[in-house]
């Protein structure tokens, strides 16, 4: 029975300590779980704390999301209810598919259009802005010639030459004709009898040399020479007088009669307006000389470009009292043609052009204007 109750009293140790220490587990337990709690509400907080509260905006906001998205799941929804649509449609929505996809294609291809026309147009405004900035320069260049023109002062025109109306009268059959080429500011003046007198006293020393042919004919025989011989024998000639001029016998290619040339020199030959002013100039002494042969006529040819250097020289031809005339002429070369010499032409002349038939009774032809003195 003493053994019994030693076994009982063990037992009932046993199950205190088990309570005891469960109690204190427990507690731990209660302490850890008092201490998370404490925790986490301390985090909640501190995360609370960290939010920025929400403004009227933003919560109606999103209440227009929800009710979107509300929305959204109702549609949806009875889209799940509805019935699959036919082949047919389906069919239709493939083909309008397949014409969006070639749209597509399309609109790939205008893009790239619109590519290059964005770069033509950067190029034209590029071209533009270029063209604008040279107009500035130049308005900028017109501005300061503008400023120079205000800046000079006007010049006076200087007074009008007073020109007569000539007295017009024929020139007399006996007179000797000399000839004044007025271009280019200066006057030359052309003796036509000296260089004839020259050319014949030479032809006549080897006319022998030059003949070729003669015809006999009903009064003077026709005497007929070889032109190249003439030529060839003249570009050797130095003709005398005619300062400042060339004096040159060309070839005749298809003609019969070769004619003298005088050339006078633009730049350095007869004077000048500038000399003309000055006492003793080269032109007053031709005057001079020809104002004593009673046969003597001056007439000028007068290019448009030179007048006011005629009315000087013909002023001064006028003190020298020599008759004279003029005509408004652009020539700056004088010929003369060698009537008496008859030639052989180099080639046969090609045939004249068929000419348009001509009335039975042509009407008659005015007669035609001859110079004459003023």
């Amino acid at each position: 029975m003493a053994r019994r109750n030693n076994n009982q009293e063990e037992g009932g140790l046993n199950l205190d300590s088990l309570m005891d220490a469960l109690t204190n587990v427990v507690a731990v337990l209660i302490l850890v779980l008092l201490l998370v709690q404490a925790n986490v509400t301390q985090k909640i907080q501190a995360f609370i704390e960290d939010l920025e509260p929400a403004t009227q905006e933003q919560v109606d906001l999103k209440r227009e999301e929800l009710e979107k998205l509300k929305a959204l799941l109702a549609k949806k929804t009875q889209q799940l209810k509805e019935e699959p649509p036919p082949p047919e449609e389906i069919e239709r929505e493939k083909l309008e598919l397949e014409k969006l996809e070639k749209d597509i294609d399309l609109n790939k291809d205008l893009l790239v259009d619109l590519d290059k026309l964005k770069e033509l147009e950067k190029k034209l405004r590029s071209e533009r802005d270029a063209a604008k900035e040279k107009t500035n320069l130049i308005q900028e260049e017109i501005s300061k010639l503008e400023g120079m023109l205000d800046a000079t002062p006007v010049l006076k025109a200087p007074p009008p030459e007073e020109v007569t109306i000539p007295n017009s009268r024929p020139i007399p059959q006996n007179a000797e004709i000399y000839y004044a080429l007025v271009f280019g500011g200066r006057v030359h003046v052309i003796d036509p009898f000296t260089p004839v007198e020259q050319f014949n006293d030479e032809f006549n020393k080897h006319k022998r040399d030059f003949l070729i042919e003669r015809v006999s004919q009903k009064g003077a025989d026709r005497y007929i020479y070889d032109q190249q011989k003439i030529v060839d024998h003249f570009s050797k000639f130095k003709f005398g007088g005619g300062k400042g001029q060339s004096i040159t016998i060309p070839p005749n290619k298809y003609g019969a009669r070769l004619q003298i040339i005088i050339v006078p020199d633009e730049k350095a030959g007869g004077s000048s307006l500038e000399d003309l002013g000055k006492p003793g100039s080269e032109f007053e002494k031709v005057v001079k000389s020809l104002s004593s042969n009673r046969r003597a006529v001056l007439l000028f040819w007068v290019n448009p470009d030179s007048f006011n250097t005629y009315l000087v020289a013909r002023k001064l031809a006028d003190n020298a009292k020599i008759p004279a005339g003029w005509e408004v002429r652009a020539d700056k070369a004088f010929g003369i043609v060698l009537a008496d010499v008859e030639v052989k032409p180099l080639e046969e002349p090609p045939p004249p052009p068929p000419q348009p038939e001509k009335p039975a009774t042509p009407p008659p032809a005015p007669p035609p204007l001859q110079p004459k003195l003023d």
